[in-house]
């Protein structure tokens, strides 16, 4: 089951930033490494550890969809920095299936920012809304409809901040593939010195990317 669904998230090479990683299953466990060709590169290895995290959000939602015991365990920055986590099945009775309040609520677009909030602060992460002048550095495209902006941001900046990123970032994806609400998502990947800049409120946080949500999608919130 870990191996065909861990093969059908490579075939997704844009969502899940499978150049930056490899897996390796034996048994029930199922270990995730970043690449040695990115492991010396700062950005490089940011964005390995980002693509693992929404790996493991994506696991995490498959098996408890379907009721199975399992276990993470993410240990970044140890002796071996390339390996990130490691995923285990445990051979034991399936659990009854559970759907989560946010989960349920993030189902309804007008729920979504709770939901992304609810799920930034289980990740020990902050999601704030800020200013369009705020973000002088950041190139955002020219939607043809109002957006009102938020910042995902950390008190700290390591690989374990990084992998609660990926798990968030996953979580909103999912959640924008049920709502269609046509977010914009402005990540490193475009800015010039590979971190996002802001002035104003979040100047003194870890910014770690930045979320664009049309304004009829939370006007109810």
């Amino acid at each position: 089951m870990l191996k065909t669904w861990i093969e059908q998230i490579k075939n997704q090479p844009d969502r899940y930033g499978t150049v930056y990683w490899k897996y390796h299953l034996s048994s029930n466990i199922l270990e995730l490494s970043v690449k040695k060709e990115f492991v010396e590169q700062e950005s490089e290895y940011r964005n390995a550890v980002i693509s693992i995290g929404k790996v493991l959000q994506a696991l995490r939602q498959k098996l408890t969809g379907e009721g199975l015991q399992h276990h993470i365990q993410s240990f970044p920055n140890l002796d071996d920095s390339a390996l990130i986590a490691a995923i285990r099945i445990f051979n034991s009775a399936k659990s009854k299936p559970k759907k989560s309040v946010n989960t349920q609520k993030g189902d309804e677009p007008a729920f979504m920012l709770e939901a992304l909030e609810n799920c930034a602060a289980a990740n020990q992460l902050n999601l704030h809304h800020i200013h369009p002048t705020e973000l002088p550095d950041v190139v955002i495209p020219s939607p043809d409809k109002k957006f009102s902006w938020f910042a995902l941001c950390a008190d700290h900046d390591n690989p374990f901040t990084w992998l609660r990123v990926g798990y968030w970032k996953e979580y909103l994806q999912n959640l924008e593939d049920k709502n269609k609400t046509g977010l914009i998502i402005v990540s490193d990947s475009v800015i010039c010195n590979n971190r996002l800049i802001l002035n104003g409120s979040v100047n003194n946080k870890y910014v770690q990317l930045l979320i664009g949500i049309p304004e009829h999608s939370i006007a109810d919130n």
